[in-house]
């Protein structure tokens, strides 16, 4: 129990400093700092529209943040999580519009299912390769990301592309489809309830199951594992499997409740920021929920005091990225300690 609330201590601590590195510039930098700094830090909980979008924003995090969760706690190391957003979005959309006319009682699961299958079968290839092959996972699905995603703009700018619009974007989904609205006018939609079952039963999984326990084993250290009669090979492909798949529904979730298709660029960043809100969380199921809405809390104010008192929305990258080294740096810190063995 005291591990735990030093744990939460030390993940506290963290996002502390980068608020004040946050804080910091903004006075230094800005001619009205106590109307920026008020824009920033405050005025997402002034209304419903600001506080609504806030926990839209947090809907593929909290996705990509446990697909980032579950690789890196089986000693697995997936970088592929923005390649598995697109081509999950992409999937998820292209199966709902060959659908079109039918129940959204039926199409609304089978286009989560198709997108969560798309991601989870190329996380997957990285998983095999390391497995029987010993190909390191951080290089194939980082290649494999890059490419997807480029092959994803060449889509939706061409064969898939809604040329009536003008936009570098998809055909667009049937309204029947898209998921329902609350708190509106803000983007927040009923994803949130799935977001958050998604993180109750990973937990679920990885602290109440066998299967994850073998997971917890092998990322603390995968020769142990083996020597227990653990099959490591088959963990490093599930673990890969269910990463790319929850990161491809982060995508298809986030075209079934925002934007009703897929736009170029629409992600901004997920998968990246997904394994930092994984870190923050210790790569704790549970945790990920507030550590994405952190990063949701940054992006949505630094968005709103940009137009409500023109500052920068850099800014938010700033505090992201003094989290993300903080984080980084402990773990770094960790291993040369002799921590935990990363293999």
């Amino acid at each position: 129990m005291k591990g735990r609330a030093f744990t939460v201590a030390r993940a506290l601590f963290t996002l502390a400093i980068a608020l004040a590195v946050g804080f910091v510039v903004i006075v230094l930098t800005e001619e009205e700092p106590l109307e920026a700094t008020s824009a920033f830090f405050l005025s997402v909980f002034t209304n419903t529209f600001y506080f609504g979008n806030l926990l839209s924003a947090s809907i593929p995090l909290i996705f990509t943040g446990l697909a980032a969760s579950i690789a890196f706690s089986s000693s697995s190391f997936n970088l592929g999580l923005e390649g598995q957003v697109y081509l999950g979005a992409l999937t998820g959309t292209y199966i709902g519009v060959r659908m079109g006319g039918t129940s959204p009682l039926i199409v609304v699961p089978v286009i989560l299912l198709s997108g969560f299958l798309s991601g989870a079968l190329v996380a997957g290839i990285s998983g095999l390769l390391k497995g029987f092959r010993g190909v390191n996972e951080l290089i194939s699905s980082l290649l494999l990301s890059n490419g997807i995603v480029l092959v994803v703009d060449y889509i939706i700018e061409g064969p898939f592309n809604d040329r009536p619009s003008g936009l570098a974007a998809s055909t667009s989904l049937g309204k029947e489809v898209i998921l329902p609205r609350i708190l509106e006018p803000s983007s927040l939609h009923s994803g949130l309830f799935l977001a958050l079952i998604t993180a109750v039963l990973l937990w679920a999984f990885m602290f109440r199951s066998r299967p994850g326990y073998d997971f917890r084993v092998t990322g603390k250290s995968s020769i142990f594992a083996y020597y227990g009669g653990i099959n490591v090979k088959a963990v490093y492909f599930w673990s890969m499997f269910l990463s790319g798949g929850l990161a491809a529904v982060g995508g298809t979730v986030d075209v079934l409740g925002v934007h009703g298709r897929v736009l170029r660029g629409f992600s901004g960043g997920y998968g990246w920021n997904g394994i930092a809100v994984a870190l923050i969380a210790r790569n704790h199921p549970l945790g990920v929920i507030p550590a994405a809405l952190f990063f949701a809390y940054l992006e949505s104010g630094a968005q709103i005091a940009s137009f409500e008192a023109g500052l920068t929305p850099e800014i938010s990258r700033i505090v992201q990225s003094v989290v993300f080294y903080l984080v980084t740096a402990e773990a770094v810190l960790s291993f040369m300690k002799g921590g935990r063995k990363v293999d």
